[in-house]
């Protein structure tokens, strides 16, 4: 596998005009270029690396070999609308339970950096989607420009699919807040109608499977949440336990 800079050299060498002056990457064309890139790869579901599809791109005289990758939706949206990390300078992180609807990534961070890292905050942080396959949002310390040292983009919050179906979520539990058993059939129900309540077209609840397929327990509950699929995972509840809700 070629290095970052043995490649850069054959791109290099493959420019037709290497004199040319490189495309500030924070103009509007390379912006363009990257956009064009990410609604190509974007169907793909990768996480990784991807080269311009021409080696060398002829724009206003000049060329410009460039690399983008696919952060989230490729549109400063998240994959994973709960999925959140604060990661302090030295790389340590850690996980937080986030709602889109109630909250904002940067503030939940910044509340908890003391208890999390033993250290006051820095006085900047940003929010970025990473480039995983989560596409989760990562809490950095500084500005904008952290997003692209890390393969990620600027965080531009939900979209109206993730805030509806926070205020699904929220109205599930309240629906079963007093139940520490719920049949499938019963739950399947209720998640029925508070999809068409929503507006979230085109989502299912699966009984969630190992490879030994198992029958349905005798509760229920959510395992999780697949956003890109549209997938509401169910699984088997203990009787007699709280519900967990993910």
């Amino acid at each position: 596998m070629l290095s970052d800079e043995a490649l850069d050299r054959m791109l290099r060498a493959s420019d037709p005009d290497p004199d040319g002056r490189a495309t500030d990457p924070d103009s509007p064309v390379a912006t363009g270029i990257l956009a064009r890139v990410r609604q190509r790869t974007r169907r793909r579901r990768r996480r990784t690396w991807v080269m311009v599809p021409t080696v060398a791109l002829v724009v206003t005289g000049a060329t410009a070999g460039t690399y983008a990758w696919v952060a989230g939706d490729g549109q400063g949206h998240t994959l994973d609308s709960t999925g959140l990390a604060c990661v302090s300078s030295d790389g340590s992180d850690a996980s937080l339970g986030f709602d889109p609807s109630t909250g904002d990534p940067v503030d939940a961070c910044r509340e908890r950096w003391h208890e999390l890292f033993g250290q006051a905050p820095p006085a900047e942080l940003t929010a970025c989607v990473d480039s995983s396959r989560q596409g989760s949002i990562q809490v950095y310390p500084g500005g904008r420009d952290q997003c692209r040292s890390h393969r990620s983009d600027p965080y531009l919050g939900p979209t109206q699919e993730q805030l509806r179906l926070s205020h699904f979520r929220a109205d599930l539990r309240k629906q079963f807040a007093d139940r520490t058993c719920v049949p499938h059939p019963e739950f399947r129900k209720a998640i029925g109608r508070l999809l068409d309540r929503h507006g979230l077209t085109g989502w299912t609840a699966r009984h969630f499977q190992t490879a030994d397929r198992e029958p349905e327990g005798p509760c229920a509950d959510v395992s999780h949440y697949d956003e890109t699929e549209r997938i509401i995972w169910l699984g088997d509840h203990k009787a007699g336990t709280p519900l967990s809700w993910p």
